[in-house]
C-alpha cells in the first residue's frame, strides 16, 4: 500500500470505531452489526473491572467472551438497552499490517446511567484492543478487547 491507501485505511478505521460508539449510545442495533465480522470476538471481561480476573465488584463479567457479529451485537444489546450510556474514543494507535489487515488500540471513556431514574450506573477509562479486516469493500472489527485503567460502579 502507498502512503495514501494506508491512510485512507486509518481513517475508514477511526471511522468505524466511531460508528461502534455512535450505534451502541443511540441503540441502533443493526448498524452496531455492521462494524463486525461475521467471525468477530469480542472480550468484554474486563467491561466491569480492572483486570478481568479478579474477585469483588464486576467479577461476574470474567467469562464475557462473545463470539460471532450476532452473538456479540446481542450481548451488547443486552447490556444497554436499559441504560443511557456515553462512549468516547479517542488517541487512535491503527497500524496497517496488509491490504486486508490491520490492528490497533483506542482510547476511551465511558459513562451508564439507568434509563428510567438516571442512577448512574458505570464510569470508565481504559483502552480498545483490537484487530481489523477489510472484507466487502469495507473495514470491520474482527477482534476487540476491552482492558481498564480506571472503573467506578454505582
Amino acid at each position: 500500500m502507498d502512503t495514501t491507501e494506508r491512510l485512507l485505511a486509518i481513517e475508514q478505521i477511526k471511522q468505524l470505531k466511531a460508528r461502534y460508539f455512535r450505534c451502541m449510545d443511540t441503540k441502533d442495533w443493526a448498524g452496531l452489526r455492521e462494524v463486525f465480522c461475521d467471525d468477530a470476538m469480542f472480550d468484554a471481561r474486563a467491561s466491569l473491572n480492572l483486570d478481568g480476573a479478579g474477585d469483588g465488584p464486576g467479577a461476574e463479567s470474567n467469562d464475557w467472551v462473545y463470539h460471532g457479529g450476532d452473538g456479540i451485537t446481542q450481548f451488547v444489546r443486552d447490556a444497554v438497552s436499559t441504560r443511557r450510556t456515553v462512549h468516547h474514543g479517542h488517541c487512535h494507535e491503527i497500524e496497517i499490517l496488509s491490504e486486508t489487515e490491520a490492528q490497533g488500540v483506542i482510547a476511551m471513556e465511558d459513562k451508564v446511567w439507568d434509563l428510567a431514574d438516571g442512577t448512574p450506573i458505570l464510569h470508565g477509562s481504559g483502552h480498545y484492543h483490537e484487530t481489523y479486516r477489510h472484507e466487502n469493500g469495507a473495514w470491520c472489527i474482527l477482534t476487540s478487547r476491552i482492558t481498564r485503567l480506571y472503573v467506578k460502579l454505582g
